[in-house]
């Protein structure tokens, strides 16, 4: 189908296509990896802002932790835990304690208990007394401090007293062996800071929500929704990390997706932390997530498809721009096709360039030329052929009318040598009408010595024009045969187009092997040189698309010089043939003429004898018979003079019928030339 369409729209549709295939390649690929890029960029920074909250937890327990560890081994607190009934360390312990409470940073609370959670001491004097845990709890504590054998995280809890979200922990204070538990302290920090510090990490726009969770109870140490706290994880995705953190224990973060009832895709991030056995969590919607990805590839698109509409309409303006002058071209090839010669002005600017169209352009003004100048010649020779055909037939026509008239009067001639022979035998039967038939035969004499000058005449007459038209058609073959060389030696100029032509045939392979190397270049450049590469392609196609018009250029030139050999050869036929038929004929003809000429003076030699016999017959009669002897002689040679005459007369008038037909064959070359002229048209 494409192969049909103009070579400019063709070039377009492929280029087109292929900047599709091109566009269609770069976009899947980039999309597949910048989405995967930013997918994993975007997981990246939720991990990155997952393990800066956990480092804040993290680093802001470890703090609180540390506080209350320099708390329980101050010697204020030790000392009370060992002498309870010391009133003045008591005192001691409870100012120590207010005082530590002051500079401490958004504290609930901080206390001295004894190992059954009597509180001793207290920032809040208000409590002092107080027990804490009884019964079960009170066993669970106790066990919780000693497997730690230290400070006891139990997380965030809402506060009973206060109601609010606080941290809190237990660290048993030890005797001076290290293992002997004295009693414990106890306190906790309220959240709020650590939650105004948390939000403060979050990025803008940051589409996850965070979470905190005790793995072994399962249940939410801290979440944005106060009411989830404590309480036990119900969410699929958050229940699944901690299956997965229950499974894998010595991985301490990791990225899971899931979807939930509603087909929502989420994607979570947790940090476990081992020794708090508590995992900071972030979940995120993978749409909210991935928005910039979507955006970005959106964009892409956009940016792929509009880079297609401007190479598309760039290829299409720059190959209708540049391939204009071929339309010229073909054009101009179209009417040779059709024998038109025809030179279209708006190639004249592309001649004698060096550019393969300026090439091309120069080529088809050089055959227009050349064939212009071969109709011109041809014409004129058309023309003298016509016109020495015409003084032929003229010729012709003078000749068969002197044929049919020297016919006549050898019969005449021939009626009155019988006449003498029944003449002669009459003067055998009697002398005595000799008197009559002298007379008689002197008549004869006198009229065949009229019609022996007048056949003389005529036939003088017929070598003249003889003569003539030899040397009219002698002159004519000559004019003709020079002017058929000067066309046949214009001709060999069309070498010079298929020279041309292998010199665009050169050019072609040369673009070729430039296209091959760019090509070769494009693909060591790798993805950078993929659009030289399509460029280098189209070179290409440009190159094997010129290379076809110059080998059509070749074939024309073969055909036309086929042609040129075929009528070199008809010329050198009708000149063979003018110069050995019809000149021969012409030198046949004249030599014939001569021959009748030299018969007549014989015949008048005849009749001047004739006349001396008669002359001589009147003088003396004893001469008769020997005249009558002579007279019977005469007859004779008088038949065979007129049997000769009679036979040249015959060889005029097959002469004449060659010449006749010579003529026809000649005014049929004439209309054949005429009709190869016809052919072509301006």
């Amino acid at each position: 189908m494409i192969k049909n369409m103009k070579m400019k729209t063709a070039l377009t549709i492929v280029i087109s296509f292929f900047s599709i295939l091109c566009l269609s390649f770069l976009y899947v690929t980039t999309q597949s990896g910048m989405t995967r890029l930013m997918k994993t960029s975007a997981k990246e920074k939720m991990k990155t802002s997952l393990n800066s909250q956990a480092a804040l937890v993290d680093e802001y327990v470890a703090h609180q932790e540390d506080l209350l560890k320099k708390y329980s081994i101050s010697p204020e607190v030790v000392d009370y835990l060992k002498d309870l009934n010391n009133v003045s360390k008591k005192e001691k312990a409870q100012a120590f304690t207010e005082k530590y409470y002051a500079g401490l940073d958004n504290w609930e609370g901080l206390y001295v208990a004894e190992w059954n959670t009597h509180i001793i001491a207290h920032s809040n004097k208000k409590v002092i007394g107080m027990y804490t845990r009884k019964g079960d709890s009170l066993k669970q504590l106790q066990n919780a401090m000693t497997k730690e054998n230290g400070l006891y995280d139990a997380g965030i809890i809402i506060s009973p007293a206060s109601g609010k979200l606080i941290l809190s922990m237990y660290c048993p204070v030890f005797d001076s062996d290290g293992t002997t538990i004295l009693g414990y302290v106890g306190g906790g920090p309220f959240m709020k800071k650590l939650e105004n510090m948390l939000d403060k990490t979050k990025a803008k726009n940051e589409c996850a929500k965070y979470s905190m969770i005790n793995v072994t109870s399962k249940m939410y140490i801290f979440d944005k929704n106060k009411s989830l706290i404590t309480k036990e994880v119900k969410d699929k995705g958050i229940a699944d990390i901690i299956t997965h953190i229950s499974q894998n224990k010595n991985k301490s973060a990791d990225v899971l997706t899931y979807k939930d009832s509603k087909n929502i895709n989420y994607v979570l991030s947790y940090k476990y932390n081992a020794e708090h056995d508590w995992a900071v969590v972030a979940k995120a919607n993978e749409k909210e997530l991935y928005a910039d990805v979507y955006k970005t590839m959106n964009e892409l698109a956009v940016i792929c498809v509009i880079s297609f509409l401007l190479i598309a309409f760039l290829s299409w303006f720059f190959i209708h721009g540049y391939t204009k002058p071929l339309d010229y071209v073909t054009k101009d090839l179209l009417a040779l096709k059709n024998l038109k010669i025809s030179k279209d002005p708006r190639l004249q600017k592309y001649i004698n360039t060096n550019s393969e169209v300026g090439q091309i352009a120069t080529a088809l003004d050089s055959l227009n030329d050349s064939f212009e100048y071969i109709v011109t010649k041809l014409e004129k020779c058309s023309d003298s052929l016509n016109s020495s055909a015409e003084n032929m037939t003229d010729s012709s026509e003078v000749l068969m009318q002197c044929v049919g008239e020297n016919a006549t009067t050898t019969e005449q001639f021939a009626k009155h040598t019988d006449t003498i022979n029944q003449t002669v035998e009459q003067v055998d039967e009697g002398i005595g009408e000799i008197s009559a038939v002298v007379s008689d035969v002197e008549s004869k004499i006198r009229i065949g010595n009229e019609k022996s000058s007048e056949l003389m005449k005529k036939v003088l007459d017929m070598r003249d024009i003889a003569s003539s038209s030899l040397d009219n058609a002698n002159t004519k073959i000559e004019e003709n045969h020079q002017a058929i060389q000067e066309a046949i030696v214009n001709l060999q100029s069309l070498t010079q187009i298929d020279e041309m032509a292998k010199q665009i045939l050169s050019i072609t392979s040369q673009t070729n092997l430039l296209s091959l190397n760019a090509s070769i270049e494009a693909a060591r450049a790798g993805e950078a040189g993929r659009g030289f590469s399509i460029v280098a392609d189209e070179i290409g196609n440009l190159a094997n698309i010129s290379r076809d018009t110059a080998t059509a250029i070749q074939e024309i030139c073969e055909d036309t010089k086929q042609n040129i050999t075929m009528v070199e050869g008809c010329f050198d036929n009708i000149i063979a043939f003018m110069e050995n038929d019809i000149k021969t004929q012409f030198q046949d003809f004249v030599t014939a003429t001569n021959e009748y000429n030299d018969s007549i003076a014989q015949i008048q030699e005849i009749i001047h004898e004739m006349s001396e016999c008669s002359d001589a017959f009147v003088k003396a009669v004893t001469d008769i018979q020997s005249q009558i002897d002579q007279v019977q002689k005469n007859p004779e040679e008088f038949k065979n003079s007129t049997e000769h005459v009679l036979e040249k007369v015959e060889q005029t008038r097959k002469m004449t019928q060659n010449l006749t037909q010579i003529v026809q064959d000649n005014e049929e070359n004439a209309i054949s030339i005429r009709e190869i002229i016809n052919r072509f048209s301006k």
